[in-house]
């Protein structure tokens, strides 16, 4: 995992299972939500851009105590 500002990116390293890829995107997500808990201006936004690529961020598009996901694959 990889820390840029306030968001986590989710690359896990290839033969994780989905078990593994589940525990990491849930402790992102609860770092993530101690940052936004801090500040209580913001949610928490989970991307997933590849089948193998996360991000979980603390997003001022999402309101505070909602946590979204969304796919931006890149797929036409």
């Amino acid at each position: 995992m990889a820390h840029h500002r306030q968001e986590i990116i989710i690359r896990p390293a290839a033969g994780t299972g989905w078990q593994g890829v589940q525990r990491q995107l849930e402790s992102a997500a609860e770092e993530a939500r101690r940052a936004a808990m801090a500040d209580k201006r913001h949610g928490i936004l989970v991307t997933r851009h590849r089948p193998d690529t996360f991000t979980v961020a603390v997003s001022p598009e999402v309101p505070f105590g909602m946590t979204y996901e969304r796919d931006d694959l890149g797929i036409p």
